[in-house]
């Protein structure tokens, strides 16, 4: 088992369990069940925002060299 890398995932999913409690509705227990679709969830979003991270930033270069290419 790599621990280096399970000692930090262990940490964000605590983290996402407790932050899920104390901002919606339910009790650490019921979060408990729910804790595997928060951590999609989170995952998803960290990943929806980096693809338009990289879409945004791919786009700036490339309309920066059309128009160091046209003077």
């Amino acid at each position: 088992m790599n621990w280096r890398l399970t000692i930090p995932m262990t940490a964000i999913v605590l983290v996402i369990w407790l932050v899920g409690a104390a901002v919606t509705k339910y009790t650490l227990e019921q979060m408990a069940f729910l804790a595997p679709v928060a951590v999609v969830v989170v995952g998803a979003t960290i990943g929806i925002v980096m693809l338009w991270v990289k879409i945004v930033r791919q786009s700036r270069e490339d309309s920066r060299a059309r128009r160091d290419a046209a003077s």
